[in-house]
């Protein structure tokens, strides 16, 4: 009785001591990801690309955004939706990453940005917009892959360019 009481007892407090840990820090994998967008020479639409113009400067995200601009309307684009949004969002992720002054930021999974706020992502959904986010570690978020993929939807009103100069001014 006293072995069943003391099982329960660890299986109820080991969600409790996991609940305030940080988030596993996803950076190298989209890291690598990242560079997959202008390296795999099966990246949808590669003859839009320049990897010249691709060297994680906020302003290779102007090349990102002719990259996505020629490949939007092309019917094909749905059956390689899920990797180019997680390949180009990636790289915009990692540009911002890489470049801002003021925040430091790193990629967690879905998962990890569900435990550091549960009631915002579980409205969001888990989807490939939301599969891995830009965290800055005080319940700051950056959503790379969902701008791509709105660009994708609405073309040049949602500018990644645009959008990770205005994450990194920090102005409130």
């Amino acid at each position: 009785m006293l072995r069943r009481f003391l099982c329960t007892f660890v299986a109820l407090l080991l969600p409790l001591a996991s609940f305030g840990q940080a988030p596993k820090d996803q950076t190298p994998a989209l890291s690598d990801l990242a560079y997959l967008f202008f390296e795999d020479r099966e990246t949808f639409g590669r003859e839009h690309l320049d990897r010249r113009r691709l060297d994680f400067s906020v302003e290779s995200l102007r090349h990102v955004n002719e990259y996505l601009e020629g490949i939007r309307k092309d019917q094909d684009v749905e059956k390689q939706w899920t990797v180019v949004v997680l390949r180009a969002g990636a790289y915009v992720g990692e540009v911002i990453r890489r470049n801002d002054k003021k925040v430091q930021w790193r990629w967690i999974d879905y998962e990890g940005a569900k435990q550091v706020e549960p009631k915002l992502f579980e409205s969001f959904g888990r989807r490939v917009a939301t599969a891995a986010v830009l965290y800055d570690g005080n319940k700051g978020f950056v959503f790379p892959l969902a701008k791509v993929e709105k660009y994708l939807n609405n073309g040049a009103e949602d500018n990644v360019y645009f959008f990770a100069k205005v994450i990194m001014s920090h102005e409130k």
